[in-house]
């Protein structure tokens, strides 16, 4: 009995980067696009889960989005991170860097308008602690 409560508290361990508190990154329109949300950054460990959340995006179109190096608009072009197309408002990706190293330097979540206009940038946010 003792080992399976030792077992169980490891596990709790193990697992409680997963209930780690969230972090939320406003997404503000950009370029009249009227597209705006937030992104739910979860710490996983050495990995981040990222829920994309927009209001105003086009029916049918997916529309890339990438965590890129810099701050909004100034955003480096070429991404640090691939995020799969938000499509309906919706984006959940788990990219392979924890949320501490994201936090490190300045990093934002963009949003393109679709993949045949990637240089118009519909939504950005700086994740950033408030």
């Amino acid at each position: 009995m003792k080992n399976l409560i030792m077992l169980s508290a490891a596990a709790g361990l193990a697992i409680s980067p997963a209930f780690a508190t969230p972090l939320r990154v406003p997404l503000m329109a950009e370029n009249g696009s009227g597209e705006s949300g937030y992104a739910m950054l979860y710490p996983h460990g050495t990995h981040t889960r990222v829920i994309v959340h927009l209001k105003g995006t086009p029916k049918g179109i997916a529309q890339p989005d990438h965590i890129h190096p810099g701050t909004c608009p100034n955003v480096n072009p070429r991404p640090a991170y691939m995020l799969n197309p938000v499509r309906h408002g919706r984006s959940v990706t788990t990219v392979h860097v924890s949320l501490k190293a994201l936090l490190a330097k300045p990093m934002a979540i963009n949003v393109h308008e679709s993949r045949s206009d990637m240089q118009k940038y519909v939504a950005c946010g700086d994740i950033r602690t408030h």
